[in-house]
C-alpha cells in the first residue's frame, strides 16, 4: 500500500515540476512564468476549458498518437511560437489528466489494497503447494528404490486375479443378457411396459459395454427388435383404451411412453386411434342390423345405413349412440386422468404437461365432429316421414340426448350441432306438416260428428294426468336434476362411473288414466263452495234464495231448483273432442321439447287447431247471430276462414281443414230445450276450458319459443284466447233472442193507449206475460241444469241477455206511443217498476241490464223543450231514431210552432248519421 502511495506522489510531483520548468501560454500574446501558473492551476473554469480541448482521436486503440500529432504539423515552415504554444497546451492537458487520474486512484485505494492482499495470499498458497509437491516426489522416489522383485511378482499375480474376476463377471453378464429375451416377452404379455422398457434399456447399455464380443452383437440386434415390438404392443393397448378405458393399464401405458420420451407422439397417435375406433365400431354396430350386407364385398357406411329395416331403425340407433357414448366416455376418463393424476404429472415437464392438456382439449371438438358425421349419415339414410309419431319422437329424443351428452363432453352448451339438427329439422318440418294436416282433418271429423255430450271427469282433472303430458313432469324433473347437478360439483353427469347408457329406453309400464268420474255423486252435489252459498241459501224444501248484496228474497215454493256448475265439485266441462284436441296438444308440445328449431311452427299449428275448434263452435251455434258479433271477434273469425279453412282450391302452403258441417242430429230450433242450450253450453264451456289450459302452459311455451317469435305467442294470449271467451255471449244470445216471445209482447204493448186521463194503480197485462215467460225460462234452465250443471257465469250471462232484450222491448213499446199524457207516463213507470219487482223474486242480477235507458226514457217525458234537446245530445246513443222521434212527438204536442218540432227531429237525424 505504501509503495503505491509513493508511486502516485512521485508521479504527481514530476508532472508539476515538468510544468513549472516551462513557460506556459495562457493566451496568444503572453507567456506566463511559474508564478503565473500558481495563480491559474486551480482555476476550475480554466481546467474545464483545457479538458474540453483534448482531441478524442488520440485515445483510440487502433491509432498512434505520436503519428497523429506529426501529421497535424504544417508541411511548410512552421511558426516557432505557435508550436511552443501547442506543445505547452498539450503539457497542460497532460497535467490535468494526470491530476484526474490521481484523484480517481486515490478514491479507489481501499479496493486496490484488498486486491493486493488477495494477490499476496495467492502467492503464499502457491509456495505451500510447491513444497507439498516436492515432498511427494521425494517419497515416491524413495518407495521406488525400496521395492524388491518379490513384491513386483506379487503385484503381478494380484493384477491377473483381478482381470480373471472381471472376465468372470463379464461372462455372467453375457449369460444374463441372453436370458432377458424370455423375460422381456413375459413382461410384454403381462402389459408391464415400463418394466419391459427399463429392462430392455439396461440390456442395451450392457450390450454397448460388451460390444467387442460377437455374441453380444447378435443380442443387440434382438434387443432392437424387442424395443420395436414393445412400441407396437403399446400402440395396440393404447387403441383398446379408446373403447374400454382402464385406469391401471393406461397408467402403465403413459409411464412407458414417458420412459421412451414419446409422450407427445403418443398423444398424436391417440387421436388417430379414437377416430379409427369411431369408424370401426360404428360400422360394426350398423352391420349387425343391416339387411344388405355381403360377405364378399364391404359396403360403404352410407349404403349400409340405408339397408337398416324400419322396424330395426330405432334399436340400431340406440346401439349406435351407446357405442359412441362409450368411446366419448373413454376420452373423458383420459382427460380426467391427466388432470388429476399427480404421479404422472410429477414426471412430466411443464412443456409436456401443457402439450398434453392442450392436445386433449383440442381433441374434444374433433371427436364430437366425428360423432356427428356418423350420426348424420345414419339420419339421412332413412325417410322418417313414414314413422309413427311415437317412433319419430323417440328418434328426436335420442338425438337430443346425444346433443346433451355432447355438451357435457365438450364442457360447454355452445357447441356446433348443425350436423345433427339440420337433417332432423328438414325431416321434422316435412313430417310435422303431414302430421298436422292429418290431425286437423281428424279434429274436423270429430267435431262434425260431435253430439256435445258432457264427458264426466274428476274435479281434480288436469292435462298433466293425460299420458301425452307426462313428458312435462319429466321435463320439470330433468330441470330440477340439472340444477342439482350444477350445484353439486362432484356430479359427473352422463360420464360418471356408474352412469347407465342414456340411449337405452327403459321399459315403461303403461299408466292407466284415472281421471274419469261418474255422472252424478250425491256427496258431491251436497257440497257447495262459499261463493255459491252467498248467492243461494237452502231453506225449507231445498228452495234456493236468489239475491244480491245484503238483501235476499226467497223464491216461490213452486220455483224449481237450478243445479249450478262448480268445477271444484263437478269437474271441468269437456267433451270427447276436447279430450282428443288436448291429447294432440300434448303431442305437439312434446315435438317442441324434442326439436326446438321447429317449436314456432308447432305453436302456430296448435293455435290453428284451437282456432278451428273455436270456428266450429261459432259455425254450429252462432253463425245465425252475425249481427251480435263484436268487430274484433268477427275479424278473427274471418282470418280463420281465410287462413285455415279449405276453399274451392286448396292452398299450396299451410293447412287446409274442411269447413265444419252442422249435424242434423243437433236440434237448435226446439224451444222446449231452449234451442239446444245444453249443446251450446257444453260446446262453449269446453272451448273456454281449452283456452284456460293455455294459461297453464304459458311458462313452458315461453321457454320453448325463440325470443324473436314471442310476439306471436303474446298476441295469441292477448287477442285470440280472450276472444274465444267472448264468443260465449254470441252463442248464448242465440238462446236469449228466442227464449221469450218478444215480438208478441211488443205487439201487445203497441195496443196500449198511453193518452189516458186516469191514473192507473195496476200494471198492464203484458207485464204479467213478461214475468210468466221469465218464470218459464227459469224452469227450462233448471231442467237443463239437471243434465249439465250451468256455470254461474253462464247463468248470469243468459239472464243478462234476456233482461237486456226485454228492456229493448220496453223501449220499443214505449217508443211506439204516438200520444202520451202525464197519466200515461206514470202508467209506463208503474209497468216497468212492477216488472222489476216481479223478476227480483228469482233473478239475482243487480243492477238489471238495460234498466237505466228505460228509466231515463220515461223520465225524459217530463223534460222541457230546452232540457230535452240537451238530453237527446247526451243519450242518443242508447236509443233508435224511431224512439227519439216518438219522444219528441209526445213531449212537444203543446208547442204551437211546427218549426221547433222539426228542429229536434232534424237534430235526431243528424246525430244518427
Amino acid at each position: 500500500m505504501e509503495k503505491i502511495r509513493s508511486l502516485i506522489a512521485t508521479h504527481q510531483q514530476k508532472s508539476i515540476d515538468s510544468v513549472e520548468d516551462e513557460p506556459i501560454f495562457l493566451n496568444e500574446k503572453h507567456i506566463s512564468t511559474k508564478k503565473d501558473w500558481e495563480d491559474h492551476k486551480d482555476d476550475p473554469e480554466e481546467r474545464d476549458e483545457v479538458m474540453k480541448g483534448i482531441a478524442g482521436h488520440l485515445f483510440t486503440a487502433e491509432s498512434d498518437p505520436n503519428l497523429k500529432l506529426l501529421e497535424e504539423l504544417p508541411e511548410d515552415k512552421a511558426d516557432l511560437i505557435e508550436l511552443e504554444e501547442k506543445r505547452h497546451r498539450m503539457r497542460l492537458q497532460h497535467y490535468f489528466v494526470g491530476r484526474k487520474l490521481t484523484s480517481e486512484l486515490l478514491s479507489k485505494k481501499d479496493e486496490f489494497g484488498l486486491e493486493l492482499d488477495r494477490v499476496i495470499g495467492l502467492e503464499q498458497d502457491l509456495q505451500k503447494t510447491f513444497a507439498v509437491t516436492m515432498d511427494i516426489r521425494f517419497s515416491v522416489k524413495q518407495a521406488k528404490l525400496g521395492l524388491t522383485d518379490g513384491a513386483i511378482t506379487l503385484l503381478g499375480h494380484y493384477a491377473q486375479r483381478q482381470r480373471l474376476i472381471s472376465l468372470l463377471n463379464t461372462l455372467k453378464t453375457i449369460k444374463i443378457l441372453h436370458k432377458t429375451d424370455e423375460r422381456l416377452k413375459e413382461l410384454i404379455e403381462k402389459e408391464d411396459f415400463p418394466g419391459a422398457i427399463q429392462l430392455c434399456r439396461d440390456c442395451q447399455h450392457a450390450a454397448v459395454t460388451f460390444r467387442q464380443y460377437k455374441c453380444i452383437q447378435d443380442l443387440n440386434s434382438k434387443l432392437k427388435d424387442t424395443a420395436v415390438l414393445i412400441e407396437e404392443r403399446l400402440d395396440e393397448v393404447l387403441s383398446v383404451m379408446c373403447v374400454s378405458f382402464d385406469h391401471e393399464r393406461y397408467s402403465k401405458i403413459t409411464t412407458a411412453y414417458l420412459l421412451l420420451g414419446k409422450l407427445q407422439s403418443a398423444m398424436d397417435q391417440l387421436h388417430m386411434h379414437f377416430t379409427s375406433a369411431i369408424h370401426s365400431r360404428v360400422y360394426e354396430t350398423v352391420y349387425r342390423f343391416a339387411s344388405n350386407t355381403s360377405a364378399d364385398q364391404k359396403i360403404r357406411y352410407e349404403l349400409l345405413c340405408k339397408g337398416v329395416p324400419h322396424e330395426h331403425y330405432i334399436p340400431c340407433l340406440s346401439h349406435l349412440l351407446t357405442t359412441l357414448w362409450a368411446i366419448m366416455g373413454s376420452y373423458q376418463k383420459m382427460l380426467a386422468y391427466h388432470e388429476k393424476e399427480q404421479l404422472c404429472a410429477d414426471k412430466l415437464s411443464q412443456f409436456d404437461r401443457n402439450y398434453v392438456q392442450q392436445k386433449l382439449q383440442l381433441g374434444l371438438a374433433r371427436i364430437w365432429m366425428d360423432v356427428q358425421n356418423k350420426v348424420n349419415h345414419y339420419l339421412l339414410a332413412q325417410d322418417l316421414s313414414i314413422f309413427q309419431f311415437d317412433d319419430f319422437i323417440k328418434v328426436l329424443d335420442l338425438v337430443n340426448r346425444l346433443i346433451h351428452v355432447g355438451q357435457e363432453f365438450c364442457g360447454t352448451p355452445n357447441i356446433p350441432c348443425d350436423l345433427l339438427r339440420d337433417p332432423l329439422r328438414a325431416q321434422s318440418v316435412q313430417y310435422f306438416r303431414r302430421y298436422h294436416q292429418s290431425r286437423a282433418e281428424e279434429v274436423s271429423m270429430f267435431l262434425n260428428n260431435e253430439l256435445w255430450v258432457l264427458l264426466p271427469v274428476k274435479p281434480t282433472f288436469t292435462t298433466l294426468q293425460l299420458n301425452e303430458f307426462r313428458f312435462m313432469a319429466q321435463h320439470d324433473e330433468r330441470s330440477s336434476n340439472n340444477e342439482k347437478m350444477r350445484l353439486n360439483e362432484s356430479h359427473c353427469g352422463y360420464f360418471s362411473p356408474d352412469s347407465p347408457s342414456p340411449f337405452v329406453f327403459a321399459d315403461e309400464e303403461a299408466v292407466e288414466e284415472s281421471f274419469f268420474g261418474s255422472c252424478e255423486s250425491d256427496e258431491e252435489e251436497d257440497s257447495c263452495d262459499d261463493e255459491l252459498k252467498r248467492d243461494f241459501v237452502e231453506d225449507g224444501d231445498s228452495q234456493p234464495v236468489v239475491g244480491g248484496g245484503g238483501r235476499r228474497k226467497r223464491q216461490s215454493s213452486n220455483a224449481p231448483k237450478t243445479n249450478f256448475h262448480n268445477s271444484s265439485r263437478d269437474g271441468p266441462i269437456v267433451t270427447n273432442t276436447t279430450l282428443i284436441v288436448l291429447r294432440y296438444f300434448g303431442k305437439y308440445m312434446l315435438m317442441m321439447d324434442s326439436l326446438k328449431p321447429i317449436a314456432f311452427d308447432v305453436l302456430v299449428s296448435m293455435s290453428q287447431l284451437f282456432e278451428y275448434y273455436m270456428y266450429a263452435v261459432y259455425v254450429f251455434f252462432a253463425s245465425t247471430n252475425v249481427e251480435t258479433i263484436n268487430p274484433r271477434l268477427a275479424g278473427l273469425l274471418l282470418k280463420i276462414e281465410n287462413t285455415i279453412i279449405m276453399g274451392e282450391e286448396p292452398r299450396q302452403d299451410g293447412v287446409n281443414i274442411p269447413p265444419p258441417q252442422v249435424m242434423e242430429a243437433i236440434n237448435l230450433r226446439d224451444p222446449h230445450d231452449l234451442f239446444g242450450l245444453r249443446e251450446r253450453l257444453i260446446a262453449t264451456e269446453s272451448l273456454v276450458f281449452l283456452a284456460s289450459q293455455f294459461d297453464l302452459w304459458k311458462g313452458y311455451l315461453d321457454n320453448q319459443i325463440p325470443e324473436d317469435k314471442l310476439s306471436f305467442l303474446n298476441n295469441f294470449y292477448s287477442q285470440t284466447l280472450p276472444l274465444a271467451r267472448e264468443l260465449r255471449e254470441t252463442v248464448y244470445n242465440g238462446v236469449a233472442a228466442k227464449a221469450m216471445s218478444y215480438n208478441e209482447i211488443q205487439s201487445v204493448m203497441a195496443t196500449v193507449r198511453w193518452d189516458t186521463k186516469e191514473l192507473m194503480d195496476q200494471p198492464n197485462g203484458y207485464v204479467n206475460k213478461m214475468v210468466g215467460e221469465m218464470e218459464s225460462l227459469q224452469r227450462k234452465l233448471s231442467s237443463v241444469s239437471q243434465c249439465v250443471p250451468i256455470p254461474v257465469e253462464v247463468y248470469r250471462m243468459i239472464w243478462s241477455l234476456c233482461l237486456s232484450q226485454m228492456c229493448v222491448v220496453f223501449l220499443e213499446g214505449f217508443g211506439s206511443a204516438k200520444k202520451c199524457t202525464h197519466e200515461g207516463r206514470a202508467w209506463m213507470q208503474l209497468d216497468f217498476q212492477q216488472f222489476i219487482v216481479q223478476i227480483d223474486r228469482f233473478i239475482t242480477i243487480k243492477p238489471v241490464p238495460g234498466k237505466g235507458p228505460v228509466d231515463n226514457f220515461i223520465k225524459a217525458y217530463y223534460l222541457t223543450e230546452g232540457d230535452l234537446e240537451q238530453w237527446i245530445r247526451e243519450n242518443y246513443m242508447d236509443y233508435t231514431s224511431k224512439q227519439l222521434n216518438s219522444l219528441i212527438n209526445c213531449t212537444t204536442t203543446q208547442i204551437s210552432k211546427m218549426m221547433q218540432r222539426n228542429r229536434l227531429s232534424n237534430l235526431v237525424d243528424e246525430l244518427m248519421k
